[in-house]
């Protein structure tokens, strides 16, 4: 391993997109051309694969990224774009607030757009059972220093002018924001490669772990080529738990979340000239305005749906038995479960969102959907991630996931915890709480995050 630190140092003025021209093995090349027996080999390349590789190669290694399709083509590109530490599990706050502080340079750090926002975060409540709820995590915001405040009716309504309804009131975090997460999930790559990081995109499958005696050394494709490696991280999203079987026991459950994408909002009328720019999360309809115009809508979770698949679903589901209680998901008989293109969108999600945003703003245009998407969600039952190395799990691996639709927002400081796992081969002290036989330890795990 190389041992010199580089630092990566560029100007604003060096901002620019992301381009992935160069992450693709040319015509002929092989993977051998391209790195051999890596420090780290990197599954996975979503928000959480790249920005471990980011860091890894910030600091010396030598790290090739593999995904089966293109860079955030999976779920990272597929979220919803709110970074915030507002109704967090508290286990998470502390990783949330450095990424919150990396967030605000990030573009300066990684030379690209993420297509930032300091717009801050707003969760409407429309019962007293939800405004109790965010009540209640104030005392965590205040533990933490998180600027989050309660408002009432009329002070939610001066924050969005024209809502219309009855409210309890809402929860206000301004220093929260969103980015664009396909933008960031590429800037995070970008910069990898430029610190020398390599990229195998469009592979085969992983089929399995490739060990030595009890140590992983790498993994095996479906088409039986093995890649080698000193360090494997497992940052698969929601097919992780599924190259895991065998050899450790993980729960985790594919969600499939829809979400669309707006025409550009003044396009729809002027009335849209001083809508303001803030994330909204109200129950059946969450939006963000993006940067360039147009927003991004879903309908808040209100109708999760799990793809039901035959082990996971049976040998795990009954683990989230207390989540769902509170939060009720329908259950696809037939799943929708594949590598190689995302899960078909639930158009009636989207026309619940639309329906109620159209009910909070009446005096606006009607919104007119450009596209719509979905993608898996890796969930585990407290909807806090595994990031954990050592222990129960074999030598040589490392695991990065479950980050429960929230990963766009915690990738920063999550990567850097994963590459300082990857390079120590040690779980610190700030791991304990995502450590991954956490599962083990009793029956049932109810999520303490008020979203």
């Amino acid at each position: 391993m190389r041992q010199a630190q580089r630092t990566l140092r560029v100007t604003a003025n060096a901002k620019r997109q992301s381009s992935f021209l160069s992450l693709a093995p040319g015509p002929g090349a092989t993977f051998d051309d391209m790195v051999s027996h890596p420090d780290v080999l990197v599954i996975g390349g979503g928000v959480i694969g790249c920005s471990t590789a980011y860091h890894l190669a910030l600091r010396g290694a030598s790290v090739t990224v593999l995904d089966t399709r293109g860079i955030g083509a999976s779920q990272s590109s597929k979220s919803w774009g709110f970074c915030r530490q507002q109704g967090r599990d508290l286990r998470e706050l502390g990783l949330m607030q450095e990424s919150m502080q990396r967030w605000r340079n990030i573009e300066d750090e990684l030379g690209f757009s993420v297509g930032w926002q300091p717009c801050g975060n707003l969760a409407l409540c429309d019962s007293q059972n939800r405004y109790d709820q965010f009540k209640s995590w104030m005392p965590l915001a205040a533990r933490y220093n998180v600027d989050t405040t309660m408002l009432d009716s009329k002070e939610v309504k001066e924050l969005l002018p024209g809502l219309a309804g009855e409210w309890m009131g809402g929860v206000w975090t301004p220093s929260d924001g969103s980015a664009d997460p396909l933008s960031a999930t590429r800037a995070f790559a970008c910069a990898a490669e430029r610190l020398g990081a390599k990229f195998r995109l469009f592979s085969r499958p992983v089929k399995e772990l490739k060990f030595e005696g009890k140590n992983v050394v790498g993994v095996r494709l479906d088409n039986g080529e093995t890649l080698s490696a000193g360090t494997t991280v497992v940052a698969a999203g929601a097919w992780t738990s599924e190259l895991l079987r065998g050899h450790f026991s993980l729960p985790q459950l594919r969600v499939r979340a829809t979400a669309a994408q707006t025409e550009c909002l003044t396009h729809l009328g002027r009335e849209f000239t001083s809508f303001p720019n803030v994330g909204v999360w109200a129950p059946r309809c969450s939006f963000r305005k993006r940067v360039d115009g147009t927003m991004t809508i879903a309908d808040g979770g209100y109708a999760e749906e799990h793809d039901f698949e035959v082990y996971a679903s049976t040998v795990h589901g009954w683990k989230y038995l207390p989540g769902y209680l509170n939060n009720p998901v329908k259950v696809n008989p037939v799943h929708d479960i594949t590598h190689l293109r995302d899960p078909n969108p639930n158009p009636k999600r989207i026309d619940q969102a639309m329906s109620t945003f159209g009910k909070m703003f009446p005096n606006l245009p009607a919104l007119r959907i450009k596209e719509t998407w979905a993608g898996h969600i890796d969930m585990t039952p407290d909807m806090v991630p595994v990031i954990d190395v050592g222990e129960r799990l074999p030598r040589g691996l490392v695991v990065s996931t479950g980050y429960s639709g929230h990963g766009l927002g915690i990738a920063p400081a999550a990567g850097r915890l994963t590459a300082d796992m990857a390079l120590s081969g040690r779980r610190p002290l700030e791991a304990e709480v995502f450590r991954a036989d956490r599962f083990g330890e009793k029956l049932f795990w109810k999520p303490e995050s008020v979203f």
